[in-house]
C-alpha cells in the first residue's frame, strides 16, 4: 500500500500529516499478536496531536502473564474485544494518505504487517516512516545506561509526562515527543526539508547507531540476530 505522500518525496516534511501508531503485544517475537493498537493524526511540527483510534484487539491466543505484567492487559480484558480482522478496515483508513511514525518504527510496522499477513492481506505497509527512537538516540547520544532511550525516559527529559504502555498514551506521548526532536534535530544539523531527506538521514543514522551496538555486543562477547535497519 503506498500513499501518494511516499511517492512523492519532494514533498515537504514540516506540516507534513502523519499517523503516529502504537502497539501493545503477546511478546516481541514474529509470532506475537496485537492486543491493543492507537493512532494518533497531527502535522509534523504543528503540535495539533489528537488520538483518533485506540482499542483493545482480542488476539485469539492466551496473552502471556510476562506481557500482562508490562501493559496492565490480560485475556479476561479482551475476552469481548474485537479481533484485529474487525478493526483493521478502520485502520487502514485512518493511515491512509499519512506517513506512518512510531517510537520504535520496525517493531510497530511488523506488527502491524504480521497482523495483515496472518489475514491473508496482499497489502502491506512499505518500509519507510518516521522513527522517534532513531531520532532520540542521535539528540541523546551522550546519554548512557539500561533504558536511557525509551520513550519515558526521553519523554521525562522534556517535561512531557503520560502512562506507559497504554497505546493511546504512548501514540499520543511520540507524536508530541516528535515536534520537539524535530526541532532539536534541526539546530543540530539543519532544518530538514524533503520528505526524502528525511528518510535518508534517518537510514544512515540507524544503520550507524545498529553498528555501534555490534560493537557493544562483540565486546561483551555477545551476538545478536535482528538489525532491521541495516538488513532491509
Amino acid at each position: 500500500m503506498l500513499s501518494p505522500i511516499i511517492e512523492d518525496g519532494s514533498k515537504q516534511i514540516y506540516g507534513i500529516p502523519i499517523a503516529t501508531i502504537d502497539t501493545e503485544t503477546t511478546g516481541l517475537g514474529p509470532e506475537a499478536r496485537i492486543v491493543q493498537i492507537a493512532v494518533v493524526h497531527s502535522n509534523l511540527g504543528k503540535g495539533n496531536a489528537e488520538v483518533v483510534f485506540s482499542q483493545l484487539v482480542n488476539p485469539g491466543i492466551p496473552i502471556p502473564p510476562a506481557s500482562s505484567a508490562i501493559h496492565g492487559i490480560t485475556d479476561e480484558r479482551v475476552r469481548e474485544s474485537p479481533s484485529f480482522g474487525e478493526v483493521l478496515p478502520r485502520i487502514r483508513n485512518l493511515l491512509e494518505g499519512r506517513i506512518i511514525a512510531a517510537y520504535n518504527l520496525p517493531f510497530d510496522l511488523d506488527q502491524l504487517n504480521g497482523e495483515c499477513s496472518r489475514l491473508g492481506e496482499t497489502e502491506r505497509y512499505p518500509w519507510f516512516g518516521i522513527c522517534g527512537l532513531v531520532l532520540s538516540r542521535f539528540l541523546d547520544n551522550r546519554q548512557r545506561g539500561r533504558g536511557a532511550h525509551k520513550l519515558e525516559s526521553v519523554c521525562s527529559r522534556r517535561q512531557i509526562t503520560f502512562s506507559a504502555h497504554d497505546a493511546a498514551e504512548d501514540a499520543l506521548a511520540t507524536s508530541r515527543l516528535l515536534d520537539l526532536l524535530f526541532r532539536e534535530a534541526a539546530d543540530r544539523r539543519g532544518r530538514f526539508g524533503t520528505l526524502r531527506e528525511y528518510w535518508s538521514f534517518q537510514r544512515v543514522i540507524a544503520i550507524q547507531q545498529e553498528e555501534d551496538l555490534r560493537h557493544h555486543f562483540r565486546r561483551k562477547g555477545q551476538e545478536r540476530g535482528e538489525w532491521p535497519w541495516t538488513d532491509r
